[in-house]
């Protein structure tokens, strides 16, 4: 069987690749259309000659094939390629075959490890996911996975591991011709760097983006995804389904005896990380100013979702939100901070733990509202930043007078 020239290959955001074989002249192309479609190799994938030696047209010919495939099957296209089923469990497999006949102990039970951090963790950011979509993937590890695992508390060393489990998959898969890439995880440097905050100065930048967007694209969707961003930072939310499943009659105002004239946005949250129901209040300027406006745009009833309603599928939904996030924020030169860690959209929730910090609020009483404890707001969300140390240092000296 002829190997694939892997220097002239290239493979783009729609899951096609164009490439050459080192015995022909010509490039072919090929993309993933399931298993389900027999006429085409064990590993469902559409695959033809594009009969030309020019880059440019090749890569014509190919999504042309794409494009007519897809329109002709239509009934028959696929809705996303399953992770779990065609790399994690494989891989999996073999891995506890490998390891189960070994004598010393700690080796026998390395299988069960790896099946342990793929079942109990890794698996259900995959769900619904099309792991061809590589930038995809890329901003769910090097996002989503990243901040929950620094969100519980784990070492670099300890990140390291679930990333390799994540690495050897790909490279598996790779090998046998499942995938073309093998998409980029965490450095080390970026593991052991603590996540910084944005300021509210930079979020309020990517809600101008988001309004810009608005209008060039005449599309409501980027309206709803400043709510988002905003109700986000608005009460120290967990970014992704914490908030996405929010429904109107979670809400309600409470009522202060002392001032009645103090309006409070409470919001129940339900299934959160730690426990199965959690009470949020929200920040004044996002009670009074921004959620009127948020019930005036949207006409829902009480069980539909408070934000995105005409959206069903959350975990997309979820997936869509925190990538054009980060898209937004590289684009404004946000993303990447001085030390080489990033920001994604789970930072929001360090800016909101690190302006109560600013304001005086107690380490406990920030716990609280995040639905955390105090040793994650001072090891992960404060930690030892430039402003967490220039605010304790006023804390400490401001009232000791300066000996001359």
């Amino acid at each position: 069987m002829p190997k694939i020239n892997k220097e002239t290959m290239k493979v783009f955001r729609n899951g096609v690749s164009v490439y050459k074989y080192q015995n022909k002249q010509t490039y072919f192309c090929r993309f993933y259309v399931g298993r389900n479609n027999k006429q085409y190799s064990k590993s469902g994938r559409f695959e033809k000659s594009t009969k030309t030696k020019n880059i440019n047209e090749a890569i014509k010919i190919a999504n042309n094939y794409y494009r007519e495939w897809f329109t002709t099957n239509h009934s028959s296209t696929i809705q996303h390629r399953s992770f779990d089923i065609e790399i994690a469990q494989p891989w999996l497999r073999y891995r506890v075959i490998k390891y189960k006949n070994k004598t010393h102990l700690k080796n026998n039970e390395q299988g069960e490890r790896d099946r342990a951090k793929w079942e109990n963790f890794l698996k259900p950011y995959f769900d619904d996911v099309d792991y061809k979509d590589f930038e995809l993937v890329e901003t769910i590890i090097n996002d989503q996975i990243l901040s929950d695992l620094k969100d519980d508390g784990k070492s670099g060393n300890t990140i390291n591991k679930y990333m390799s489990v994540l690495n050897q998959m790909f490279k598996r898969a790779k090998d046998r011709d499942i995938i073309d890439v093998i998409p980029d995880t965490p450095t080390e440097l970026v593991m052991n760097t603590p996540r910084h905050p944005y300021s509210n100065q930079e979020l309020n930048l990517i809600n101008r983006k988001c309004d810009e967007e608005n209008l060039k694209k005449e599309d409501k969707f980027y309206l709803e995804l400043k709510d988002y961003f905003n109700l986000c930072r608005s009460g120290g939310f967990r970014p992704g389904l914490e908030v996405l499943n929010i429904k109107k009659k979670d809400f309600q105002y409470l009522t202060d005896a002392k001032n009645p004239k103090l309006k409070v946005l409470e919001f129940t949250v339900y299934n959160t990380k730690t426990k199965p129901t959690h009470k949020v209040t929200c920040n004044p300027f996002f009670t009074d100013k921004i959620f009127p406006e948020i019930l005036e745009r949207n006409s829902i009833k009480d069980d539909d979702y408070l934000l995105f309603p005409n959206e069903k599928n959350r975990n997309n939904l979820k997936n869509k939100v925190g990538k054009i996030f980060t898209r937004l924020s590289k684009e404004l030169g946000l993303y990447y901070f001085k030390d080489g860690g990033t920001r994604p959209i789970y930072s929001i929730r360090h800016t909101y733990a690190t302006e109560l910090y600013k304001k005086g609020v107690t380490i406990q009483d920030i716990a609280t509202s995040m639905n955390t404890s105090e040793r994650m707001i001072m090891s992960v969300y404060l930690g030892l930043s430039d402003q967490t140390l220039v605010e304790r240092h006023k804390r400490v000296y401001g009232n000791i007078k300066i000996i001359k």
